[in-house]
């Protein structure tokens, strides 16, 4: 006859839900704008650093 080991279930922990992080406030036309000429300028140096490489 085989031996059974019996285990008491264990407690589940409940899991707490985080805090919402609240998104980003909406970007207007201007920062908007702004935004995208920061990146096409970034995009520009880098394509000139490249041509020179």
């Amino acid at each position: 006859m085989s031996k059974k080991s019996h285990k008491k279930p264990q407690a589940k922990k409940q899991v707490k839900p985080q805090a919402v992080i609240s998104a980003p406030v909406s970007f207007g036309y201007e920062e908007m704008l702004g935004e995208l000429e920061a990146i096409v300028a970034d995009a520009q140096t880098r394509q000139s650093e490249e041509e020179a490489a």
